[in-house]
């Protein structure tokens, strides 16, 4: 591969990066739901993130921003976890492109000064995998919007969050 092309990778790789770090800052505030076509989403039990009424909400987080629009411990829960969310396709896809960057550095270069040959193990491949997959998969795992539903369920109980909720929120999270 010419030392060009593999610069422009790198850069590219590099840009993606700095994406991908702007992706976990918060956005805009969601739209507010038009008032003549739905009822209040604060009036009656908490909705299951495949119950929401999709004519109304585009995603299940701007239905639940809504439904807590005046609590601030509500909403700051769920932006950490929209947050751990976004975190979580970032080591995904950054794991992704750091895979098919190195697997096209594999090879054997001729230069002025010799042959080089760079290979890497199906082990280090095997390794590098599993540790972004893991770091990934558990993100995935302890963030979905079931385990989110679940939380706010005890929150609308207790009005208080479990521990690894709370461990989790940050002070970026109140907006």
């Amino acid at each position: 591969m010419p030392l060009r092309l593999r610069h422009a990778f790198s850069l590219a790789l590099l840009l993606t990066g700095a994406t991908a770090a702007h992706a976990q800052s918060p956005g805009a505030t969601p739209p507010a739901p038009p008032s003549t076509e739905a009822a209040d989403p604060r009036v009656g039990p908490l909705l299951l993130p495949n119950q929401r009424s999709s004519t109304i909400y585009t995603s299940y987080k701007s239905y639940l921003a809504a439904r807590y629009a005046n609590d601030r411990e509500a909403q700051a829960a769920i932006h950490m976890f929209g947050r751990k969310q976004t975190g979580s396709l970032v080591w995904l896809l950054g794991g992704g492109g750091a895979i098919g960057y190195l697997a096209s550095q594999t090879g054997t270069t001729k230069s002025g000064s010799g042959t080089r040959t760079f290979t890497i193990s199906p082990l280090g491949y095997t390794v590098f995998i599993g540790l972004v997959g893991g770091i990934s998969a558990g993100k995935i795992a302890r963030f979905n919007n079931s385990r989110l539903y679940e939380a706010l369920k005890e929150y609308d109980q207790t009005h208080s969050f479990p521990d690894y909720v709370n461990a989790k929120v940050k002070d970026k999270d109140y907006r």
